[in-house]
């Protein structure tokens, strides 16, 4: 995911273009950062050091860690170390940034400052963000008043990662009482804690994630488009509803709605998480024992 959310930075500043992101994407899950790279955003290394091992590396005949400690770099602790973090996802987009050529990390850290200024973030959040852990991801990009939608919002992204988008991304969740939206699909789950959550978006947004889901092409939202949005919103509220069971209430899936062709979805409130699924704006909402309307 932190691929995906720092990627879709740079295209949105304009540092890569919408096939660069989408050829990242694709390398950074087959490479592991390499110990250059990992010294570098770690500041053990300045990138020239790093470039002046690489080329030793060529002629040597050695590793790269064995070098930088025989040049005095790094410590055979520091080595230890940074090996360990070489599947990290963060480094490894970096990575295939430098295998195209792109960009090297110190740029890449450099313009991280910038992300962390733009969307407020501490350098403790930087570093949760760049664990690439799903679930501290999420938390820094929900309202401080919107944590108590984190369990069902962190099912919803898991699912989606697993079943339609590997590289969806998360922007900033804010509350809301209403939403302009065209079309979406809603579902509501009766108990305690009942709830309803969904997917709404405009236009043909929700076309690539209704193809993939569905297992046919849909280029307009259309109802069987929509029926295909609906089954991942119940497919979603089932594992909450399972995962929920513990908690000795009884939970129960209503028939989920979908519309096309409406104005706005409104609740008393409901949290607002923009996704971006196959590079596609899409949100997803839940209303926390309130209703969601389509109207």
């Amino acid at each position: 995911m932190i691929a995906s959310i720092v990627g879709n930075y740079l295209k949105d500043s304009g540092w890569l273009t919408e096939e660069q992101l989408y050829d990242l994407l694709a390398e950074h899950r087959k490479v592991r950062a390499k110990l250059g790279i990992i010294a570098v955003a770690e500041g053990l290394m300045t990138q020239e050091e790093a470039e002046r091992v690489n080329r030793l590396q060529a002629i040597m005949d050695m590793r790269f860690g064995d070098i930088a400690i025989e040049e005095g770099y790094l410590t055979e602790g520091q080595v230890e170390t940074l090996l360990k973090k070489q599947g990290n996802e963060y480094l490894a987009f970096a990575q295939a940034l430098e295998n195209q050529q792109l960009m090297l990390i110190e740029q890449l850290e450099q313009l991280a400052i910038d992300f962390q200024y733009d969307n407020n973030f501490t350098s403790s959040d930087m570093e949760k963000l760049k664990s690439g852990d799903i679930d501290q991801i999420l938390h820094l990009f929900l309202p401080l008043e919107g944590q108590k939608y984190e369990k069902i919002a962190s099912v919803a992204v898991r699912t989606i990662m697993r079943l339609i988008d590997v590289d969806v991304c998360v922007g900033r969740g804010y509350l809301a009482r209403r939403r302009e939206i065209q079309n979406g699909a809603i579902q509501q789950v009766t108990g305690n804690p009942g709830y309803t959550t969904g997917f709404v978006a405009r236009g043909s947004a929700m076309c690539s994630m209704a193809s993939v889901y569905g297992q046919e092409t849909f280029n307009v939202v259309d109802e069987d488009a929509l029926d295909a949005i609906a089954e991942v919103v119940n497919c979603i509220n089932g594992l909450c509803a399972t995962s929920m069971e513990h908690m000795d209430s009884t939970l129960d899936l209503c028939p989920p709605f979908y519309a096309m062709d409406v104005e706005a979805v409104e609740a008393e409130e409901m949290l607002i998480l923009p996704l971006r699924i196959l590079g596609k704006k899409v949100d997803y909402i839940i209303a926390l024992g309130k209703e969601i309307v389509m109207k």
